[in-house]
């Protein structure tokens, strides 16, 4: 269920922090829950769809595998750290970094957002998580000549693929290393597209685009391969099938076991 955030709340949870074995961060941006007391008063009546919904608990075995890994905790509708700070009125989604209307293209809001209100959203939640990547791919660069950042989401989009692999058409990750990748998902069952039609938001972009001290990937999984296999619609914490879960978790955590190895 949704949650209203209060003074105890965990903004950003980084496992791993000072674990520095692996020159890997990943980046879980759109999973979080909590919204903001100010903003649950002025939301219309809507279903803050297309989460992407539990891949902490997905990726839980992250930690004994020793990378390093962000987690937002702070839902999506509130500010969208996988966006660019300089466009914040956009009327799409896919653009804006603080959203007018839900990703089925409802109104949000009955009462308007303040200056006031976008400002402190980007500085409590978009420039902590950016700082927080900043400074753990800093601390990485102390101990290994490369970094490499995972963006990891999840869609719910009918498509042919299971996954999604996407490097803003070679970019930001060298096509050798996202070959390998590849290979890994699909010998591990998944099927895989590149680049299409997700091509990698702007984390993505924005840390890996010089293909120098830091590579990055973002990696798209489909609802249908690990919370249900069925059609999903407008809704809201989606009924697990654990079957499906533990099934493509186990498989994860096999390909994530064979990336560690591509440093």
């Amino acid at each position: 269920m949704r949650k209203l955030l209060d003074n105890n709340t965990e903004i950003i949870k980084v496992i791993n922090e000072n674990v520095n074995k692996l020159p890997f961060v990943i980046s879980i941006p759109h999973s979080g829950l909590y919204i903001t007391k100010e903003m649950n008063k002025k939301l219309n009546n809507v279903i803050l769809a297309n989460m992407d919904w539990y891949l902490p608990e997905l990726f839980e075995f992250i930690e004994k595998l020793g990378f390093t890994m962000v987690i937002n905790n702070i839902s999506r509708y509130v500010i969208d750290p996988n966006r660019d700070i300089n466009i914040t009125n956009n009327e799409s989604y896919t653009k804006s970094l603080i959203y007018k209307k839900t990703t089925f293209d409802r109104e949000m809001y009955k009462i308007p957002l303040t200056k006031k209100e976008i400002d402190d959203r980007i500085k409590r939640f978009y420039e902590n998580y950016h700082n927080t990547l900043n400074r753990l791919i800093a601390e990485k660069l102390k101990w290994f000549n490369k970094v490499y950042l995972i963006d990891l989401h999840s869609f719910g989009k009918q498509i042919e693929s299971d996954v999604v692999l996407g490097n803003d058409n070679g970019n930001t990750m060298n096509k050798e290393l996202v070959q390998y990748i590849n290979n890994l998902f699909v010998y591990n069952g998944f099927s895989v597209s590149v680049n299409n039609p997700f091509n990698g938001g702007y984390i993505t972009k924005h840390y890996g685009k010089t293909h120098g001290k830091c590579e990055s990937l973002q990696i798209e999984l489909s609802y249908f391969s690990y919370i249900d296999k069925r059609k999903f619609y407008e809704e809201e914490f989606s009924y697990i099938n654990k079957d499906v879960m533990n099934d493509c978790q186990l498989r994860l955590q096999k390909i994530f076991e064979k990336i560690i190895k591509i440093y």
